[in-house]
């Protein structure tokens, strides 16, 4: 059985190779008149859909309660994530049940981050 440093190294690997493959595909995509067009003519419809989108939010009351909620959703998030994960170490059963009565249960990442 492998262990952690091989599977990293290999990972590693692969994620250049997938990124070498990625940098020729956007080499050859430059050189291709029609996909500069279609790039430019994309931007140009992406700047307009932005202003349109400005003005809707900003003739609306609702924009500052829309980011209000925003903000409660991602702390709500960060405390759900928080007690799941003190409830599991404390080897609690951790599962939800919602108004449809199906349960969830919680899935957990794990990822690596580099020392300095």
């Amino acid at each position: 059985m492998p262990n952690l440093e091989e599977i990293y190294h290999r990972l590693e690997a692969n994620k250049k190779r997938r990124k070498e493959i990625n940098k020729m595909f956007r080499d050859e995509l430059t050189h291709s008149a029609r996909y500069k067009e279609i790039t430019e003519e994309m931007q140009t419809l992406r700047e307009e859909k932005k202003g349109i989108e400005q003005q809707v939010r900003s003739a609306q009351t609702e924009s500052q309660e829309l980011e209000d909620i925003k903000m409660e959703i991602q702390t709500d998030q960060e405390l759900l994530a928080d007690m799941t994960l003190n409830m599991y170490v404390k080897n609690e059963t951790v599962e939800i049940k919602d108004e449809y009565d199906q349960t969830w249960y919680p899935v957990f990442k794990v990822n690596f981050k580099k020392s300095n």
